[in-house]
């Protein structure tokens, strides 16, 4: 009964491991086509709104067609132009009242108050502002920091950006970069550098190793430079030579 039974087992855990699989398969499936909706969907609502309201100017202008080209049932070519124009001068004077800190106020009180209880806001909002370069993804910007004025300097990323002088740093821990902490620290606290997320998670891993390297585009790249041949020398001078070794 137990060898005829064994059979029976084998062909169960065959089946069971292939319904994973599928399963697997579907889920990746399902997920990936979720990723891209979510990636399309608000660039696809922005697009549709960009024509509404060129439409909407193209309305306004048309009657300017009878002056252009009397008798023509088709609107004159120079209309879409003109529409185009109007459109970029209208985001462009929208642009400059948002820039300075006064029209910033008050759109961000707006935006607070009244644009993100709009449906889907805040993910078309940071979907177009990463999708333009704008607002840059967490920890893409490496950073070195002093939050307590100490003058030691330590290794982060920056995850938001609060305003204007303010920001949010994580602050891994060596050697396991998922652990550390969080600082919410001033714009005058951070040393922005040109490294690469990868470099500062390899000196990081590497309790350290390479910091010069990633420093080579800073302000720092003298010093660091230096201190670290000087480092170099006296380390060399503390190991034995070969005749001291022999002897």
């Amino acid at each position: 009964m137990e060898e005829g039974n064994i059979p029976i087992y084998m062909n169960s855990s065959t089946e069971s491991s292939m319904v994973e699989k599928r399963e697997s398969s579907r889920g990746f499936f399902l997920e990936t086509l979720l990723r891209g909706f979510l990636i399309l969907l608000p660039l696809t609502i922005v697009l549709i709104l960009l024509s509404v309201v060129f439409k909407f100017i193209f309305g306004l202008v048309a009657p300017i067609s009878a002056i252009i080209s009397p008798g023509s049932n088709e609107p004159h070519w120079s209309l879409n132009l003109l529409s185009l124009g109007i459109f970029i001068a209208f985001m462009f004077i929208i642009g400059i009242l948002i820039k300075n800190k006064l029209g910033k106020k008050y759109f961000h009180r707006f935006e607070k108050r009244y644009l993100t209880k709009i449906p889907l806001y805040n993910l078309i909002h940071q979907t177009v502002y990463q999708f333009v370069g704008l607002k840059k993804l967490p920890f893409t910007d490496v950073v070195l920091i002093d939050p307590f004025r100490t003058g030691t300097l330590m290794t982060g990323f920056i995850t938001d950006r609060i305003n204007d002088e303010m920001y949010t740093v994580f602050v891994p821990t060596a050697p396991n970069p998922t652990n550390g902490n969080i600082y919410h620290v001033p714009k005058e606290a951070i040393t922005f550098i040109s490294a690469t997320s990868q470099d500062a998670v390899r000196t990081i891993m590497g309790m350290g190793t390479g910091t010069c390297s990633m420093l080579k585009d800073s302000d720092l790249n003298n010093d660091c430079s230096i201190a670290s041949e000087k480092s170099m020398e006296n380390d060399l001078q503390t190991f034995p030579t070969s005749d001291e070794t022999s002897l």
